[in-house]
């Protein structure tokens, strides 16, 4: 049962922090609309109701521009990154005697799962 109240916990902790994260994110949308309507306000009586609206999307609008220029800056730096060089050809037989490493995660595992049922290990 240890498997299964770790996967509960991990599931419970990223709930939480998805919780947490949803109301951080209203919070700071109502913040945000706050903002403009105290911005309109104070453009509206230094200058007129068109002016207040003009500058209020010009900041909008220059705000969003600069996220998509930065998502996209960080998505071509993510194509640039060099390929690692192949180690070994999945094409290539085995040397004799040599247990792929799938096989030896499988016996690895399987002998976890025999110890703790109190039977002895496998071996090749």
């Amino acid at each position: 049962m240890g498997l299964v109240t770790a996967i509960r916990d991990r599931s419970a902790r990223a709930a939480r922090r998805a919780l947490i994260l949803i109301s951080g994110v209203a919070f700071l949308l109502i913040g945000i609309g706050f903002l403009t309507s105290a911005a309109w306000i104070m453009l509206e009586e230094v200058y007129s109701a068109a002016a207040a609206s003009a500058i209020l999307s010009g900041v909008y609008a220059g705000v969003g521009l600069v996220a998509i220029a930065i998502a996209s800056s960080s998505a071509k730096r993510e194509l640039r990154t060099p390929e690692r060089p192949v180690q070994q050809d999945p094409a290539e037989t085995l040397q004799p005697g040599v247990t792929p490493p799938l096989v030896q995660a499988f016996l690895i595992g399987l002998n976890a799962a025999l110890a703790a049922r109190g039977r002895g290990p496998t071996s090749l």
